[in-house]
């Protein structure tokens, strides 16, 4: 892992594998060490595979000053102006679907081809499902390990894959969230809004979610897809909020045929 400083902040970044550039960005509250050795793997074999910490997280610096999606957004580009990457596929899951949004809108020539996973172009495009309305009147600003596995799987998926939850908690714990980020990330993303600028998106885009999809519903996919030209949506049944490593297999094919 490196550091570099970019739009006025010091970014953690890492870079594996050989070819056209891949840029992962991951959902609100994680950093890099969320991704998953296998997908890492998987998604470097083909392709250059470049992930940061976001400001706030992991490695990164920390302001405490408010910052929305659009910053995010302008870190990545620095990040690739940094790294001498002209243009890359850009890969955000949730969150970082947001980001990705963000820079396939306002800097198009910097986008090869566009994945969105768990994502939405606002949250308040689609009422929440009664789960979420539950969830967000017991919930605070600050979230366990345990929390985050119930947003993104089944109990039923957590109880059969022992080995892969339980290395998904170790690595979600090496660098634990600052409630001010988490906080500071909850308003960015409930305030994000690029419903009517999505078709301004040039780049050709996989939209992938889950079915069970309680944090966005798959009405919120069902919206990306309607309004981004040159689009696909791929639904998965029985799958999530974390339909990206639920159904890792089915989803790097869906990647790899997409991408090449």
């Amino acid at each position: 892992m490196k550091r570099v400083f970019v739009n006025g902040i010091n970014i953690c970044y890492e870079w594996i594998g050989k070819g056209f550039p891949l840029i992962g960005l991951s959902g609100k509250d994680s950093n890099m060490d969320w991704w998953s050795p296998a997908i890492k793997t998987a998604l470097s074999e083909r392709n250059s595979f470049i992930m940061l910490d976001y400001r706030g997280t992991g490695r990164s610096d920390a302001p405490s000053e408010a910052y929305d999606i659009s910053d995010m957004a302008k870190d990545v580009i620095e990040l690739m102006n940094a790294l001498d990457i002209e243009k890359a596929h850009i890969l955000g899951q949730s969150m970082g679907g947001m980001i990705a949004q963000e820079i396939a809108i306002e800097d198009p020539s910097r986008v090869s081809k566009l994945i969105l996973c768990s994502t939405t172009c606002g949250v308040k495009r689609v009422p929440p499902s009664f789960r979420m309305i539950k969830w967000l009147m017991l919930k605070n600003a600050a979230y366990s390990p345990q929390d985050t596995l119930n947003m993104l799987y089944s109990k039923d998926y957590i109880q059969k894959n022992p080995d892969l939850i339980n290395s998904f908690v170790k690595r979600m714990q090496i660098t634990p969230l600052n409630p001010r980020t988490m906080e500071i990330q909850r308003e960015a993303s409930k305030n994000f809004d690029s419903y009517h600028r999505l078709g301004r998106i040039s780049a050709p885009t996989l939209i992938i979610h889950g079915k069970d999809d309680w944090v966005f519903s798959p009405k919120h996919a069902k919206i990306l897809d309607h309004r981004i030209p040159n689009s696909k949506l791929i639904l998965f049944p029985h799958a999530g909020h974390g339909v990206f490593s639920q159904e890792h297999r089915k989803v790097l094919e869906e990647i790899h045929r997409f991408l090449n």
